[in-house]
């Protein structure tokens, strides 16, 4: 069973491809960054797609274009990352737009400053986690513009999501208000192992 991750902003796509690994290992597993998707889903045909985070978000603002049977699962799912918006993101927008700020002035610190807030201190001292090894401060901000500006309405009915109980990025309770079938993983947060330890459970049949 092959499948495809669409990795979250600076989150290195090898290292997410190695944590949905340890959830499936009997699978093959593919991930790569949220500006390379689309490129990735047109040259080959994956079983399974994952998205998290802005990967998850991602997949969801290219719905339409992912057939009916195909199984997707979201860890994190943003609905929109601005909390002014009030759809289950807890970044203030002047936050959002300061970070931008710091990619341009000094990337790695404005990456590191991300994983820290966001609870994914394993990533620090990984050199790919790093802009300029695996991924262009360039691309970076660009992503970042899509958490400024994009907004999800609704999820397919057949799609299954994660979120933890204590993401320090996302209300899980306000995005349950949205998304009545995500399940809440209680002690988890933004980390995506966890959540990938609570849909390995039931998603997808036979995958484990």
């Amino acid at each position: 069973m092959n499948w495809l991750w669409i990795s979250g902003w600076a989150v290195p796509p090898e290292w997410l491809a190695a944590q949905a690994k340890t959830a499936w290992p009997r699978a093959s597993h593919v991930a790569v960054a949220p500006m390379d998707a689309a490129r990735a889903l047109s040259r080959q045909k994956f079983d399974v797609l994952g998205g998290y985070s802005l990967g998850a978000m991602w997949l969801m603002r290219q719905a339409k274009a992912i057939p009916d049977d195909l199984p997707v699962v979201l860890l994190a799912p943003i609905f929109s990352f601005v909390a002014e918006h009030q759809r289950g993101g807890r970044v203030a927008l002047a936050q959002l737009r300061l970070q931008r700020r710091r990619l341009r002035n000094d990337p790695a610190a404005a990456v590191t400053d991300f994983f820290q807030r966001a609870g994914l201190e394993e990533l620090v001292n990984l050199p790919k986690a790093k802009p300029g090894h695996s991924r262009h401060p360039e691309e970076l901000e660009e992503e970042l513009s899509w958490l400024e500006d994009w907004s999800i309405s609704a999820v397919p009915k057949n799609w299954r999501g994660y979120v933890g109980g204590r993401d320090p990025l996302l209300e899980a309770p306000e995005l349950k208000k949205i998304w009545p079938e995500l399940k809440i993983v209680a002690r988890a947060g933004h980390a995506p192992g966890p959540l990938m330890n609570a849909a390995k459970k039931t998603f997808p049949k036979g995958a484990a």
